[in-house]
């Protein structure tokens, strides 16, 4: 996959409207944002195609423009990449980013989805997926990864930053090393995925270059309480939207709930339920750049001291 394009530098924040004003916003400067509630076909692409395929008729007859399904959306939250894996060759997209980007030019609308990427290492790898040491040869490696794409665009390319150890993801993906942003109308948008979300100083990092939060998930419903109260932080303390996408359905011995929610900057939940696989809401970047000129806290923030404190 190619780099997604540099992010162009936000204009400076409007004066705070009034009510009459922000009234007569046109509908056109708000990004209508589909989160999916959808159960994965674990390891089998062609029925998880078929089910998102399913969403994305029902998000064109509302409207949206942004879908986002949840991590690993065509195979689940697997430690066997080796069998479903996806490497781009000769200039050509993997399976995943070609079937969204058919899909994205189909329904004219953007869509956010979890994907496995593969690149080469010095490494071999055992049949679970895992690095053998020992060896010189060039073998694959995977990666943990949030795209969005948008027709032939590729407008955001995100590796998942905290393999969750916890599951032994660590023995099996490489953990990124870089933030990612885009903008899709006037809303600024940053992507994490599941978690991500446990690590606040990876989001505070980039505030400054988001309105959203974007994060992507297999979380199950033993930890969905904390899922739920770490989306609503995140949001308030960075005083932007938080787009939260989580899986349905039963993978194993581990089950998960309809939990995907949109959250405004005061924790606030904003989705409107369509049917039981959609959600819609309408998202305002105007609305977050007044928020924190409103109350500015971020101009308290004591960023040298806290590295101080990190070494």
């Amino acid at each position: 996959t190619k780099a997604p394009s540099p992010m162009q530098p936000r204009p400076q924040c409007s004066p705070v409207p009034n009510a009459a004003n922000a009234a007569q916003r046109k509908e056109k400067d708000m990004l209508r944002v589909g989160i999916t509630e959808v159960d994965i076909a674990f390891e089998d692409k062609e029925r998880a195609k078929e089910n998102c395929i399913k969403v994305m008729e029902t998000a064109k007859e509302n409207g949206v423009e942004l879908l986002v399904f949840p991590e690993m959306t065509l195979t689940g939250y697997t430690m066997m990449p080796g069998k479903v894996y996806e490497r781009s060759a000769d200039g050509r997209y993997s399976d995943s980013v070609s079937f969204f980007m058919e899909q994205s030019r189909r329904y004219n609308m953007a869509m956010a989805f979890g994907y496995i990427d593969a690149v080469e290492g010095d490494a071999a790898i055992n049949q679970n997926g895992a690095e053998q040491t020992g060896t010189k040869n060039k073998a694959v490696k995977y990666m943990n990864k949030l795209a969005v794409v948008q027709g032939e665009d590729i407008l955001l390319d995100y590796a998942k930053i905290h393999p969750f150890s916890y599951s032994n993801e660590h023995l099996v993906y490489r953990g990124g090393d870089r933030l990612c942003q885009m903008k899709l109308k006037d809303v600024r948008i940053g992507g994490y995925i599941c978690y991500d979300l446990r690590f606040p100083e990876i989001f505070a990092a980039a505030r400054e270059k988001y309105d959203a939060i974007l994060v992507i998930a297999n979380w199950p419903q033993e930890r969905v309480l904390q899922w739920e109260a770490l989306l609503k932080a995140r949001a308030i303390e960075n005083q932007a939207y938080v787009i939260a996408v989580n899986r349905t359905g039963v993978s194993g011995r581990l089950t998960y709930v309809p939990s995907s929610h949109i959250y405004d900057q005061l924790g606030c939940d904003i989705a409107k339920r369509v049917d039981e696989t959609l959600l819609i809401a309408d998202l305002d970047g105007e609305k977050i750049c007044n928020a924190r000129k409103l109350f500015p806290q971020e101009r308290d923030r004591k960023n040298e001291l806290y590295r101080v404190f990190l070494q």
